[in-house]
């Protein structure tokens, strides 16, 4: 595995996440991922990675995902992204979806998850964990992760220019996951590896 990842700056089409109440996730989801997308879930007590299958949330032995605990949400692919967080008046949301363009800069990077060890695979999942403790199960059969072969998750960071034209980051979405693959010395997308 390289030393550090290369971050990759682009130009796309610039446009506008679309912001609005979440009244109903389930339903907004079903609006607009119909297809296989990830789910990422902070919730009060614990984070849930699993999978929207176009019409429900599949996470790890079929847990349900209570809206009053969730910090934020996130679903996505590599075209877009739902993104709902608590506030005050409920959950509150925005949609980014992404066109090829060169409207607006946009990093491109890839964060390692925590997980060098494979714990134990479960049906369409595996747990994985890190000498500190930390565990995640993902939505991946048959994952073998170590010290060579890490989950990255990729991200979009999308910038913009302040009041005194310096450049900032104004947005940023996750895009999928990804393993280190030591014999092609290189990044594999883990989407041919879902099963759920």
């Amino acid at each position: 595995m390289p030393d550090m990842l290369e971050y990759k700056l682009t130009r796309i089409k610039k446009k506008d996440p679309i912001r609005m109440p979440v009244d109903d996730l389930e339903k907004l989801a079903q609006e607009h991922f119909t297809v296989k997308s990830y789910v990422v879930a902070y919730l009060d007590y614990e984070v849930f990675i699993g999978i929207w299958s176009g019409e429900k949330f599949c996470f790890y032995k079929d847990i349900k995902v209570d809206p009053k605990y969730i910090q934020k949400i996130r679903i996505f692919n590599k075209n877009a992204e739902l993104l709902a967080w608590r506030s005050s008046d409920g959950l509150k949301g925005r949609i980014r979806i992404d066109e090829p363009g060169i409207d607006t800069s946009i990093v491109e990077a890839y964060q390692a998850l925590f997980g060098k060890k494979t714990l134990e695979n479960i049906g369409n999942f595996t747990k994985i964990s890190e000498e500190r403790g930390t565990t995640l199960i993902l939505p991946f059969s048959n994952l073998t992760v170590g010290k060579r072969n890490r989950v990255f998750i990729k991200t979009r960071n999308y910038i913009d220019y302040n009041e005194t034209n310096q450049p900032t980051y104004v947005d940023c979405r996750f895009m999928g996951f990804f393993q280190w693959n030591n014999d092609c010395n290189r990044l594999e997308d883990m989407e041919g590896m879902i099963h759920v």
